[in-house]
């Protein structure tokens, strides 16, 4: 890893509450998470399909392959983040067709700047965890990296990129306006970029989901 002037790390602790994760800083204020934020505004069509596909696995089979694939996500980012610091790699065979294909990518991502990081948008009311801030062929944004079985088409990805640069840019006082989505499968990996005028596209549709998230709290 290039010596690059790191974004210092801010304490978060996790909790949920309702179903709903949220993070609180070293303060003891208490924000939604994005992705908690996501699920919560779903629409009601999207939320139908997921039903349905869980009554037709059943309840069982659909909890098992949501707990494969969080345990792939997790080996797949500890993988992805010792590679980014340079840390010795011994990928586990679970995971080695994954990392075979998002490696090519990985390679082009230098001058990282966090990894990992917890960030607050206290203003619009939300907070997260960060994959990666680098550059990536030597343009600064926000990376985020997703494995899956296959390609899918994109759904809340870019709001939570967007939902990211807005966050970083508020805490670390940052212009990120660029975004980079990596997605790994046994069969490819594909880097989706976000210009821009996309990013800010992504952006007011995410605040709009914030405020739907906060009505639906009951806060005006």
């Amino acid at each position: 890893m290039q010596k690059t002037k790191q974004l210092p790390h801010y304490y978060a602790k996790p909790t949920w509450e309702n179903n709903i994760g949220y993070l609180v800083d070293s303060r003891g204020n208490r924000l939604p998470g994005i992705t908690s934020i996501l699920e919560t505004t779903k629409p009601k069509t999207e939320k139908q399909h997921l039903i349905n596909w869980q009554k037709k696995v059943g309840k069982t089979q659909a909890n098992q392959i949501y707990q494969t694939a969080r345990k792939r996500g997790i080996l797949i980012h500890k993988q992805i983040q010792n590679y980014l610091q340079n840390k010795p790699i011994s990928c586990p065979s679970s995971i080695e067709t994954y990392w075979d294909k998002i490696l090519p990518f990985l390679e082009n991502i230098h001058k990282i700047k966090l990894l990992e990081g917890q960030v607050f948008h206290y203003y619009e009311g939300y907070s997260g965890r960060v994959d990666c801030v680098a550059s990536f062929y030597n343009i600064p944004c926000v990376i985020e990296f997703k494995s899956a079985n296959r390609i899918k088409p994109l759904a809340d990805e870019p709001l939570q990129l967007a939902a990211y640069c807005g966050a970083i840019n508020r805490q670390y006082g940052l212009r990120l306006n660029n975004a980079l989505l990596i997605v790994t499968t046994p069969q490819e990996a594909i880097a989706t970029w976000f210009e821009p005028d996309e990013v800010m596209k992504y952006w007011h549709q995410w605040q709009k989901r914030v405020g739907d998230f906060w009505q639906l709290q009951g806060v005006a």
